[in-house]
């Protein structure tokens, strides 16, 4: 995953957006997170799984989920279904290639390894307006 790698900006009409981030692997987690402040994002994690992820969900309310496909040998499907019927947009990143049909109701399906300009992109047409997850 190639985060961190320049894409700054302050107009990127997502400051204030509150986002959570579920994912397991410590270096793409603090990768997103640094991504996501300094496009002036408020995000509440990294968690590494299903279980935090609702629990923190409780506290902080976020309008965006990023969520690995795969935390800690559990796969997230079923957070990611709790989470879109809650009204949260919910990106999924993956490693892997072949992945379910039914992940088309989500917001957006990154493969990994993306950049900050492709993650940069995708969230801003997954925020823009008249979105509904």
């Amino acid at each position: 995953m190639a985060l961190g790698n320049g894409v700054r900006t302050s107009s990127s009409g997502l400051q204030g957006l509150r986002v959570l981030v579920v994912e397991d692997g410590w270096q793409v987690a603090d990768g997103l997170k640094l991504s996501l402040e300094q496009w002036g994002m408020i995000v509440a994690g990294p968690v590494a799984t299903a279980r935090e992820a609702q629990s923190l969900v409780m506290e902080c309310r976020p309008d965006l989920a990023v969520v690995d496909v795969n935390l800690k040998g559990e796969m997230g499907y079923r957070l990611m279904d709790w989470l879109h019927d809650r009204g949260i947009h919910v990106v999924v990143i993956s490693g892997y290639e072949d992945l379910p049909g039914s992940l088309g109701k989500f917001a957006a399906v990154l493969q990994k390894p993306f950049t900050d300009a492709v993650l940069l992109t995708t969230l801003k047409r997954t925020m823009g307006p008249g979105r509904t997850p």
